[in-house]
């Protein structure tokens, strides 16, 4: 398994997860520090753990996993509010390493925002967008995550799925790059993807 998630990794995660909307969460677990493990109950199917390793990535298990006895502040936070939620919906920020979980909860709308990128967090939003608590604060030049901010994602990345053949070939047009790297970078593939492009097209990953 690879460390971290593309954004066509978490594109196709969440159109596998959708037979979890209208589940519910049953409960909340903490084993490590950046690990929160969801318990779900789809419904007329067995239950699933969601696994969450922040800013990396997230995946489904059945395994059955020893869990700490004495649930850990955020679990316990994340148990208050999201036990018995219902899952209204599971969906991609962007075409950004970032997963929503929507929840009806009996406190009102919560969100759940999972970002797999490098630095990235787990975050309880309330129904107007407002950060409950975050895994981890944390504050740079472009936002701050802390309880009582807005939540705001990363700047938006392009969708290569949408990208324009007149957008795509100004991106290689301005880039300074060789080809796999603009690919990777500007392009939003990232570098397994923009790699086997190339291959397949019998291109030079290298040329500028």
């Amino acid at each position: 398994m690879r460390e971290q998630m593309s954004s066509f990794d978490i594109h196709r995660m969440v159109d596998e997860l959708q037979f979890l909307v209208n589940g519910r969460c049953k409960k909340t677990y903490q084993p490590h520090h950046e690990q929160i493990v969801l318990r779900l109950k789809p419904k007329e199917l067995p239950q699933k753990d969601l696994v969450i390793i922040r800013g990396q990535r997230l995946y489904l298990s059945s395994r059955d996993r020893p869990m700490p006895h004495q649930p850990a502040p955020f679990a316990m936070l994340l148990r208050k509010h999201l036990t018995n939620a219902r899952i209204e919906e599971i969906s991609q920020i962007g075409f950004d390493r970032i997963v929503k979980f929507v929840f009806d909860a009996k406190m009102g709308r919560r969100e759940l925002i999972i970002e797999c990128f490098r630095n990235g967090n787990l975050i309880l939003l309330d129904e107007k967008g407002v950060i409950i608590k975050p895994l981890t604060h944390s504050k740079t030049s472009e936002r701050i995550i802390e309880k009582g901010m807005k939540y705001q994602p990363p700047s938006a990345t392009i969708n290569p799925i949408t990208l324009t053949i007149d957008d795509f070939i100004k991106i290689l047009e301005k880039s300074d790059s060789d080809l796999v790297k603009t690919l990777a970078t500007q392009v939003n593939l990232g570098g397994q993807h923009a790699e086997l492009l190339c291959k397949n097209a019998k291109i030079d990953s290298h040329k500028s």
